[in-house]
């Protein structure tokens, strides 16, 4: 590394300092490997850099900045006085403000940090593997209340102290956690899952004190001993002793270890692989630690006497949804930043009714099944916050509209993935409102005809985040059922969120299906033969879904099985006939979709391993400039 010429003086007193995480060169918690990886992706010019957060010891930074086609890195060290400062540099009320400072004063530096390595506008910085900083900021500010302190001193002097409290229990919302199971639990949930390489479960031990790590090696599981050091730290064995049980995994995924056989996996855990996010992606949300149940299988041949007749084909050419034409909407403010608003409010209102003063509506972006959907204006905690409202009114209120509409509500209530169109709050008032976040460029299949300029590799990005979403419902145990573009919502060209949950279920725990009682108005085009001839239900059904979805996605919106009745689809399915490729598409996208579209439902791909293929294509493409 090199050295920075030795600098007395400073940058003034500690104090309240500009916070990372809402800055867009902020990565968080992610390694030298990763820092150089993204820097290169970007071209690697001269001056180019992102600052990080270093992975150990907490609360310390690090910059990554490219001179001369090299990426050098700089640590930047927390002092006791909670001032930061390079090695034998000026202390700076915090890292960004160091940054500043050299971005106009080389004082040893190689190179001026001339232009800042941003972040995708779909793309959180790190705070854990699986845990994003907003999430975790989120965490802080419950903790901040519990004991009674003030938010700025929770994200400033406090900040360390608090990440270590809430960090303690992180791991138990995490999908590689698996609770106070037996050894032989863990060995059998492995096998069931399937041994890959590294793929790992963690567990409490009896004395509830203690941890195991049960890792495949191979075919075999092998065993860990976690203990719990009389400082209060963790570790494995006498290797290094780590805060936390996140730190420890977050540890093993970033290097290996020298008495540890193979470190863990980067991909997967038993229930929910790790985040693709340990490259590039965003973290995912909390998974379902016992999603490795395997499904029944489908009705056989035999079963097919009993079928019962198709549902009814929408008007809407499958369009649940009714026409939410949502026009692109135009705003002052980014992505990023209504990101950071929604994230900040959500969690104090969204167990609440809104107050009918505090909603404001605007233009009416279309109409649903149950009314009208307007843009509008939340006012939250002083700020005036752009939203989506969907809208019922009383005269038109009936008690079925109303239980149909506060389901979907408390569907969205239990969501919270950056993928996903998250709910703000209900407003009862002279009209019932479901508040939502705003995506301003409106549904995929009306934005995509409009512009085809937009190459492959972009259009590949935004299903990438489709799967990731996708993964994440599945993780909650989740069916969305009405998958398909017009329900994949534009917050910019980078940035997709799944909308629309009207028909969304939870999965049986016995059985990880849902059966409907009754057909409505399907989105037939959409759904996979077991949905249509058993009314049966999962996530390998919203696989196929994601099929046809991406196949609208690199046709640019084109209309599936154009002009085909119900039953004509039907027949042309059961002849083993697939929709064609479409002109814009390659061969490994359409793959993809092969593969979705399989009869046999457990020969389609988990949204855990489409996430994977769809970030391996689209930077595969984006390198290519497909």
């Amino acid at each position: 590394m090199p050295r920075l010429g030795s600098t007395k003086g400073g940058g003034g007193p500690p104090g309240c300092c500009i916070r990372p995480s809402t800055i867009p060169y902020f990565y968080g918690r992610i390694t030298r490997e990763e820092a150089e990886l993204f820097l290169q992706e970007r071209g690697g010019g001269e001056g180019l850099f992102l600052l990080r957060e270093s992975i150990s010891p907490m609360g310390n930074y690090a910059i990554s900045i490219v001179h001369s086609g090299k990426v050098h890195h700089y640590s930047i060290e927390k002092q006791v006085d909670g001032s930061y400062k390079i090695p034998e540099g000026k202390p700076f009320r915090g890292p960004v403000e160091l940054i500043q400072h050299y971005q106009a004063n080389m004082d040893g530096f190689v190179t001026h940090p001339r232009t800042p390595c941003n972040r995708l506008p779909s793309q959180a910085p790190v705070a854990f593997r699986g845990i994003t900083y907003h999430q975790l900021e989120k965490q802080l500010q419950l903790e901040a209340k519990k004991i009674g302190a003030d938010m700025e001193r929770a994200m400033g002097t406090l900040r360390d102290t608090l990440i270590k409290r809430v960090a303690l229990n992180l791991h138990q919302d995490m999908p590689w956690y698996h609770g106070k199971i037996s050894r032989n639990e863990a060995e059998k949930r492995l096998e069931q899952d399937g041994h890959e390489q590294g793929k790992f479960i963690i567990r409490q031990r009896d004395d509830k004190d203690t941890y195991a790590l049960t890792v495949s090696c191979g075919d075999l599981p092998r065993h860990y001993f976690i203990g719990h050091k009389e400082d209060g730290r963790y570790a494995i064995e006498d290797g290094p002793r780590f805060d936390c049980l996140m730190m420890l995994v977050d540890n093993y995924h970033n290097k290996s270890d020298e008495y540890m056989i193979h470190n863990l996996d980067r991909r997967d855990s038993v229930a929910a692989r790790m985040p693709a996010g340990a490259v590039g992606g965003t973290p995912n949300g909390v998974g379902n630690r016992h999603s490795s149940r395997r499904l029944p299988p489908t009705p056989d041949d035999a079963a097919s006497k009993s079928r019962r007749g198709l549902p009814p084909t929408p008007d809407q050419d499958g369009a649940t949804g009714g026409t939410e034409d949502h026009p692109e909407v135009h705003l002052d403010i980014t992505p990023n930043q209504l990101e950071d608003i929604y994230g900040s409010v959500r969690i104090e209102v969204v167990s609440k009714d809104l107050r009918p003063e505090q909603v404001i509506l605007e233009d009416k972006l279309g109409h649903g099944n149950f009314g009208s959907v307007m843009k509008g204006i939340c006012k939250l905690k002083g700020k005036d916050v752009p939203v989506a409202v969907k809208t019922l009114k009383n005269a038109d209120l009936d008690s079925t509209v109303e239980s149909e509409l506060m389901k979907e509500a408390n569907v969205m209530k239990g969501l919270d993935h950056q993928f996903i169109v998250r709910m703000i709050g209900i407003c009862k008032g002279e009209s019932l409102m479901l508040v939502m976040e705003l995506a301003k460029l409106g549904p995929l299949n009306k934005y995509l005809p409009k512009h085809k300029e937009m190459p492959l590799w972009n259009v590949v990005e935004l299903m990438w985040q489709v799967a990731q979403g996708m993964a994440y419902l599945e993780s909650k145990g989740f069916v969305h059922r009405d998958l398909a573009a017009r329900n994949i919502l534009l917050c910019d060209e980078h940035f997709a969120k799944i909308s629309d949950f009207g028909m969304s279920k939870p999965l049986s725990r016995e059985n990880n299906y849902y059966v409907a009682q009754t057909a409505g108005k399907w989105p037939l085009k959409w759904y996979a033969p077991e949905c249509i001839h058993y009314w049966k239900f999962d996530s390998k059904s919203d696989v196929w879904s994601y099929g046809v979805t991406l196949w609208e996605a690199v046709s640019y919106g084109a209309k599936p099985y154009y002009k085909m009745k119900g039953q004509e689809m039907v027949e042309f399915l059961e002849r083993g006939d697939r929709l064609a490729k479409p002109i814009s598409c390659s061969d490994d996208v359409y793959e993809v979709m092969t593969q979705c579209w399989q009869t046999n439902r457990d020969m389609r791909p988990t949204f855990k391993k489409l996430q994977k293929r769809m970030e391996e294509i689209y930077k595969s493409h984006k390198q290519d400039n497909i």
